[in-house]
């Protein structure tokens, strides 16, 4: 579930895209998986119609666990995205790693979604370092990786600056997470696997806890 105001509207990029309805600090999480969004089982996924599951595709992430969550908005991929997957304690968010105007698009970075089968696709995000092809059958180059790690990281340490629409939801998913990240003092990214939010020990800055 998104929790900034969004829109549908035609992309530069490929098709209909989101759109912010409303300025993004950099370091707002902007999305989360609530208790409203549609969760389509492993085994419930592999018995749909091909349309459905084109659908599914579409508009959903698969989890580990080969289960989908189907989102409620569409965001285009971009290899120089303003939104990036972040995991805090396990719970998948995404995170605004760049200011976001009005109006502007919001795009996220494909290359951090987990895949069980592999896929490509051409990359029509014209930024400068855009990486030409992308998808789960393809490594994902070092200074990919690091721009990653460097914009997420600057976006977490914003986290507790910035005025946060996921601290005042109500549902079970949003306190848990909630919780999760109000416990994370002098956070750091862990970038092995997942870009996870951690929390540094106060007394050895050198050392780190999941």
């Amino acid at each position: 579930m998104y929790l900034v105001k969004i829109f549908n509207s035609i992309s530069g990029i490929e098709g209909d895209g989101i759109f912010a309805g409303e300025p993004i600090p950099k370091g707002t999480i902007v999305f989360y998986y609530s208790n409203d969004d549609i969760y389509v089982s492993k085994k419930e996924f592999k018995s749909l119609p091909d349309l459905k599951k084109q659908q599914v595709y579409k508009l959903g992430v698969e989890a580990e666990n080969g289960d989908w969550i189907v989102t409620d908005g569409d965001a285009n991929h971009s290899c120089d995205a303003n939104i990036l997957s972040l995991f805090v304690d396990g719970l998948y968010c995404d995170i605004a790693v760049k200011d976001i105007q009005i109006g502007e698009e919001i795009t996220i970075d494909y290359g951090l979604f987990y895949s069980s089968f592999p896929w490509q696709m051409k990359c029509r995000c014209h930024s400068n370092n855009c990486r030409g092809v992308f998808g789960s059958a393809i490594a994902v180059d070092f200074q990919a990786q690091q721009l990653w790690n460097s914009r997420i990281s600057e976006a977490v340490d914003r986290i507790h600056h910035v005025s946060q629409p996921l601290f005042s939801r109500d549902d079970e998913s949003a306190k848990v997470l909630t919780l999760a990240l109000r416990s994370k003092h002098s956070p750091r990214i862990f970038p092995y696997i997942k870009f996870s939010m951690i929390c540094a020990y106060p007394d050895n800055g050198d050392e780190i806890m999941r």
